[in-house]
């Protein structure tokens, strides 16, 4: 079988245990692999980067669990292989709840790791298909050179790209805030539509926000928010200085 290209995220925090885990996937043909020793950095790694696969150590440094990590991008559809050296049934009973694809126990062997990301790539490319097909039957947006076109109940409402004033990502959704306080709601992820919004008009300020550089009314670099129509968003520390390069370009 031709190994289709994967973004394949480790979660562990063990370094020699993920040092071993990137080696066989290399042995294997997946090269395009990322590493997280804390919860922190997979959640920003996840809405990032968006992998297609994540090996999740269930005992992981930070604020989360594994398992917690799991069900908070549950909404993602993005297969997760749970690998722990806790072979307790409730820990197998929990990830079997988080909508996972499957339970490995350390140490783990190459011919399982191999057997279990198949199954993995098999669920990637049945989500793609849906994800596509969709698209095709139930397409709910599409945008010009000066209108984003949303759908609500069957009607498209033509809306001007200068009157959006920012973007949440919502679980499995994406609200998009515009003039006059209306809200539109979109089946997409903030990556992508960040890639249809201009770049030169709007900026990730954040994992769940993209904001209209024009619409910011204050900027509070200590607190690490910004003002949108009296509305207080955050700005994260990796953001920082790109808002201040856009914010000058603009001046």
């Amino acid at each position: 079988m031709s190994l289709a290209p994967l973004k394949i995220l480790i979660v562990e925090d063990n370094l020699s245990f993920a040092l071993e885990l990137e080696m066989l996937l290399d042995e294997m043909g997946y090269t395009d692999t990322l590493r997280a020793d804390h919860s922190g950095t997979a959640l920003d790694y996840i809405y990032s980067q968006e992998p297609d696969l994540i090996l999740m150590d269930i005992d992981i440094n930070g604020n989360l669990s594994g398992l917690q990590l799991g069900e908070k991008i549950a909404h993602l559809d993005i297969p997760v292989l749970y690998i722990t050296a806790l072979q307790d049934a409730p820990y197998q009973e929990a990830s079997r709840q988080s909508n996972t694809i499957g339970y490995l126990v350390k140490p783990v062997q190459p011919l399982t790791l191999r057997s279990a990301i198949d199954l993995a790539i098999a669920k990637v490319r049945m989500l793609k298909d849906s994800e596509k097909n969709d698209a095709l039957e139930n397409r709910e947006h599409f945008i010009t050179q000066q209108f984003f076109f949303f759908k609500k109940r069957h009607i498209y409402y033509k809306v001007a790209i200068n009157d959006i004033l920012y973007a949440q990502s919502d679980d499995n959704y994406v609200q998009v805030q515009v003039r006059n306080a209306e809200t539109f709601t979109l089946r997409i992820t903030l990556k992508n539509l960040e890639e249809l919004l201009p770049s030169e008009a709007f900026l990730r300020t954040h994992r769940r926000f993209i904001v209209a550089v024009e619409h910011i009314e204050a900027i509070n670099f200590q607190d690490s928010t910004l003002l949108i129509d009296g509305m207080e968003l955050p700005v994260s520390q990796t953001k920082r200085q790109e808002l201040e390069a856009h914010i000058q370009k603009l001046g």
